[in-house]
């Protein structure tokens, strides 16, 4: 590697406890590699549906409404209809989301940062008192005069946010849709927003090989993690996009992520990374906020990207593919609690 050194540690999987011999040097870095790949792989995501969308129209600040049924991002629930929005806020700028009074269904507003992990949701279970009406989304901190109607604020700690509005279709189709479209968004004032993070935009079959290291300072600089202990893995790639620089190394580092790499993100697909299967389906340990499980929040970014948590719906999917098959598993079936 001529002198490179992006090994700052040994990556182990949450919950996995290292046994038997250390890794030889060359296998510790392949993993590092595998496991940095995954990482950021998650982010890349998120980066990706991104940019599609504001090539499909998206604006800032502007709710989407989708029929029923048409969405163009992985697994879908099919039993509700959806809403999509990119919010934008900063020091000077609040969004002001007004929600429908809705009795006979189930709804949410779900709000998501750059990674896929759920920062709020607003609905009856949040906001059991008062779940309609209008809600301020705000930078946390951000000292911005709100009408005085607003009574109830949700504070993001980042600028940025994707937004997944879910009304259940029931029995009624046409008043879920009816529903749907009194979902508003206004903005207080004129936010400021960065560019976009350019990442590639790739087909879903075909995953990204070392080319995906090239995009890490895009990735990593426009959306920081917000998980604590995940600085090693953030490191690790940043070193990684410096070694690649060097030909050889980049070669190398190429068919590590496609021999090791991918067979590791295929082998964890079938228990959705630390899961658990039984009676040939699988339960992620954890959905919708991650802390350290990077490997089920990119498992899922890729499967079955804007899960929402635990207390909103139930996820599982089958655990009867091979991983010789590919990674995708995540998001074969789910219902609402």
């Amino acid at each position: 590697m001529k002198g490179l050194n992006y090994c700052t540690s040994i990556l182990i999987a949450p919950g996995v406890v290292a046994s038997g011999p250390v890794l030889a040097a060359s296998e510790q870095q392949d993993e590092d590699v595998s496991q940095a790949n995954i990482y950021l792989f998650g982010r890349l995501l998120v980066a990706r549906q991104q940019q599609l969308d504001f090539q499909d129209g998206f604006k800032w600040n502007e709710i989407v409404h989708r029929e029923p049924g048409k969405v163009d991002w992985p697994n879908p629930n099919l039993d509700v209809a959806y809403s999509e929005a990119w919010l934008a806020v900063d020091e000077t700028s609040c969004t002001i989301a007004t929600v429908p009074e809705i009795k006979d269904r189930y709804f949410t507003v779900q709000i998501l940062n750059g990674w896929g992990e759920t920062l709020a949701n607003i609905n009856e279970r949040v906001f059991p008192s008062k779940s309609s009406g209008d809600f301020t989304i705000c930078l946390r901190d951000a000292k911005v005069d709100l009408p005085h109607n607003v009574t109830s604020r949700i504070d993001l700690p980042v600028k940025q946010a994707r937004v997944l509005i879910r009304v259940a279709l029931g029995d009624d189709w046409d008043k879920a849709v009816a529903y749907q479209h009194q979902f508003t968004f206004k903005a207080t004032g004129s936010p400021t927003v960065q560019d976009i993070a350019k990442t590639p935009v790739f087909p879903l079959e075909t995953l990204p090989g070392v080319e995906a290291f090239e995009a890490v300072a895009a990735a990593l600089d426009s959306e920081p993690d917000l998980n604590p202990g995940q600085e090693p893995l953030a490191e690790t790639a940043r070193a990684i996009r410096a070694a690649i620089k060097d030909p050889t190394e980049r070669a190398r580092i190429d068919k590590v992520i496609r021999d090791r790499g991918f067979a590791d993100f295929a082998k964890a697909g079938p228990p959705i990374g630390h899961g658990t299967v039984r009676n040939g389906w699988a339960r992620p340990a954890t959905v919708g906020v991650y802390n350290t499980d990077y490997l089920a929040r990119t498992l899922i970014n890729y499967g079955g990207i804007w899960a929402n948590i635990a207390p909103e719906v139930m996820y599982s999917a089958s655990a009867g593919r091979k991983a010789g098959q590919g990674p995708r598993y995540v998001g074969g079936a789910c219902g609402r609690r």
